[in-house]
């Protein structure tokens, strides 16, 4: 059984981490419920600690630098009613094509779960199906406008926590 104390700590954050266009889960344990939505959008970034993710220049700032692949989609949240941006590495998006290949992500909720304590370069995340969708709530996905993905990751500073650098 958990006390008023716990109880208020969980709905403190979860209200202070909502509102805001990007999913995040940000320390050991966290998760989410959501449906992927649209196309993914793919890039390749490097990290730099002032400006967070920048695209990878090959000829020019990032010579010789690796670039780490980063996936960004649309994810509707059932408990916020709002469409989201969600978005990781390459580990985590391919935790999302082994379950696409097995449940049509337009069909079924996902939960993702966070495992590795803020700012751990080990963390992973488990994606796994969570609920399959009736009818109407396909249809009210289905209705809802979709996030530019490339314009708002080229327009918005990333401060390396959307994820809490997934993947």
């Amino acid at each position: 059984m958990t006390s008023g104390w716990e109880s208020a700590k969980d709905l403190s954050k979860k209200h202070a981490e909502s509102g805001g266009l990007f999913v995040q889960l940000k320390d050991h344990g966290d998760k989410i419920a959501g449906v992927f939505c649209g196309d993914p959008y793919a890039r390749e970034v490097v990290w730099d600690d002032e400006d967070g993710y920048t695209p990878y220049d090959p000829n020019g700032k990032h010579a010789g630098q690796r670039a780490s692949l980063r996936v960004a989609l649309n994810f509707y949240v059932p408990v916020e009613g709002a469409m989201k941006i969600i978005e990781g590495g390459s580990q985590w998006f391919k935790s999302i094509l082994a379950v696409r290949a097995k449940f049509p992500l337009d069909q079924w909720s996902v939960e993702i779960e966070r495992q590795g304590a803020a700012r751990n370069p080990k963390t992973t995340y488990t994606v796994l199906p969570h609920e399959q969708l009736d009818a109407a709530t396909r249809a009210k996905i289905a209705a809802m406008p979709l996030h530019d993905l490339e314009r708002v990751l080229q327009s918005s500073p990333d401060d390396g926590d959307r994820l809490a650098s997934v993947g």
